[in-house]
């Protein structure tokens, strides 16, 4: 089963996962509605956490159409009880994944964090029929900096930069997002377009009360960088509640492209 630094069993996960939603889901509706789906269409979410697009998507292709939302851990998607839904347990880097079955694959904040990546977007690919969409959405750190002036900005710099190394550290990486297009066009997908976006809140906000929660839930290993102490991190999470706080936040970077042969 694939590493994750986000386990379902944290009494923060689902916090972190609504906060997720809130900050993000517009624009991923956004960009999954500008996608044209046949009638009927079958649509696969993989990493869909607390289920917020799947439920959407059961929407949009309504009842003759079908979802597959899976997990690692499914905890949070047995609530859903839309008719068109199907939940399933499973871990895209080792379980079997149908070929050629589905008109949209979609996944947000999955792929960045697999040492496997490469190999994963390809499965993702072939489970594609012929002119189906791939929704690819992931972080790129490249935008995240604190505000010059907000509170604790040398702290901020110096937790963000342990954090990227946190992260290479079980195989994730904090550049994926600007290599999405090249990776699709690599994978032999068509129509291959991307965008981004940055949130940049004062703390308190929303996106401020997700991002704290990765020094939260990392406390120990930032630690062990040896760039941190304890105290300085549990103060950076603190800080991210000031609203003295600003700074600009992870990109997210949406990536879509179109299996050839309609």
């Amino acid at each position: 089963m694939s590493a994750y630094l986000f386990e379902h069993t944290w009494e923060e996960e689902r916090r972190r996962l609504d906060l997720l939603e809130e900050v993000f889901d517009p624009a991923t509706r956004d960009a999954l509605g500008r996608l044209a789906l046949p009638a009927g269409a079958r649509c696969l979410e993989v990493g869909a956490g607390a289920g917020s697009i799947a439920r959407w998507l059961c929407g949009r292709v309504g009842a003759d159409g079908r979802v597959v939302a899976t997990d690692l851990d499914t905890g949070f998607l047995e609530t859903l009880t839309e008719e068109n839904l199907e939940v399933r347990r499973h871990d895209i880097v080792a379980d079997d994944l149908e070929e050629g079955h589905y008109d949209l694959v979609h996944t947000r904040l999955v792929l960045m964090h697999l040492p496997e990546r490469d190999r994963v977007l390809r499965r993702l690919v072939a489970a594609l029929r012929p002119g189906g969409w791939l929704l690819v959405e992931d972080f790129d750190w490249s935008s995240l900096v604190a505000a010059p002036g907000s509170t604790a900005h040398g702290l901020h710099t110096r937790v963000n930069q342990a954090l990227g190394l946190v992260f290479a550290a079980v195989g994730a990486t904090v550049e994926y997002g600007r290599c999405l297009p090249l990776d699709f066009r690599a994978a032999g997908l068509v129509g291959v377009g991307a965008e981004g976006r940055v949130q940049g809140p004062r703390g308190g906000a929303p996106a401020a009360a997700g991002w704290k929660l990765n020094p939260a839930k990392r406390g120990q290993p930032l630690g062990r960088t040896g760039r941190l102490t304890e105290a300085e991190v549990a103060e950076a999470v603190r800080t991210c509640d000031d609203p003295g706080f600003c700074g600009l936040y992870p990109v997210m970077v949406a990536a879509w492209g179109q299996r050839p042969g309609a």
